[in-house]
């Protein structure tokens, strides 16, 4: 079942391509190279290099899974969940963008802090998990949001020391270090800071059935997390500071969606991965309780959601 929501997936990211072409999102946030938007200038090409990273970090997302059981399970389904709705916003789906990069770098980062739990010797990992943070940012700075959150992950992870935040701190300027002091590419100015009316928001690429799209991704993550905590607070210390890893990411995300809303396509896809994280601990809590009539119900709005935004 989860291949075949896979291939409709594939396939209703190609319709939507073959219906209309899908313009890139436009980014001026870059500090040093291009932002990936810009890689790829054959629309068709760049659709299929993004759903070829689409589907590496969904199988990312399942080896993550299997290596510290975070939902319990090994069902896949939650990569499958993850994978339609994304495909539900063609605007995102349909082309290469940073969405796909900032999801695949913050998701190795947060598997590289699974791995070092309560360990010690594990300043190398914390240096790696900010120096993936730090190239991202190379190419948008928007991934230094993450930098609090990662740091607030040190102390989740029962590793926070001071050598730990020196790692941390060198992992983050290390890849600017080597770029700016090698002289590869010239010293960036200081991004201008001016204010955004809310109005702009219905500007947003994809109209209003995207808006639509990501507000019932942010309620669904919202309302599914909550009925997790229940389960979760059962947990031993180390599955509970997984997940709570885990919530913390998801939250911080939504909030720089909305706050950083002219960004919004930006941060979809790592929205879309934890949102299928926490339905796959809904789908496994309620399994037995006919959860499956509440997670194709979502799937059904999505559906709509994704029909709206093809012939809108």
């Amino acid at each position: 079942m989860a291949i075949l929501i896979v291939i409709a997936s594939v396939f209703m990211t190609v319709q939507a391509w073959l219906i209309g072409d899908i313009p890139p999102i436009k980014s001026d946030m870059s500090v040093v190279f291009p932002p990936p938007a810009n890689w790829i200038s054959d629309s068709w090409i760049s659709m299929w290099v993004n759903i070829a990273l689409i589907t590496g970090l969904g199988i990312l997302m399942i080896a993550i899974n299997r290596s510290v059981n975070l939902l319990r399970t090994m069902s896949v389904f939650f990569v499958a969940f993850f994978v339609f709705i994304t495909a539900s916003t063609p605007i995102v789906a349909g082309r290469l963008s940073g969405s796909a990069l900032l999801a695949i770098l913050v998701i190795m980062s947060m598997w590289i802090f699974f791995s070092i739990y309560s360990v010690r010797p594990s300043s190398r990992r914390v240096f790696l998990a900010f120096f993936l943070l730090g190239a991202g940012a190379l190419f948008q700075y928007s991934f230094l949001l993450y930098v609090p959150v990662f740091l607030i992950g040190v102390g989740q992870m029962r590793i926070f020391r001071f050598k730990k935040l020196i790692a941390a701190f060198l992992g983050l300027i290390t890849p600017g270090w080597i770029i700016w002091g090698a002289g590869f590419a010239p010293l960036p100015s200081m991004p201008a800071i001016y204010f955004t009316s809310p109005a702009m928001l219905l500007d947003a690429p994809g109209g209003l059935p995207f808006l639509a799209t990501v507000a019932f991704t942010l309620s669904i993550g919202l309302l599914v997390g909550m009925a997790n905590l229940i389960k979760i607070i059962g947990f031993n210390a180390q599955a509970r500071a997984y997940n709570g890893f885990l919530t913390l990411i998801s939250i911080s995300t939504g909030v720089f969606a909305i706050v950083n809303f002219t960004n919004l396509p930006f941060y979809v896809t790592l929205l879309n991965a934890c949102v299928a994280f926490q339905v796959g601990h809904f789908f496994r809590f309620t399994a037995m309780r006919r959860g499956y009539i509440f997670v194709l119900s979502f799937m059904a709005v999505y559906l709509g959601l994704y029909f709206w935004s093809l012939f809108s």
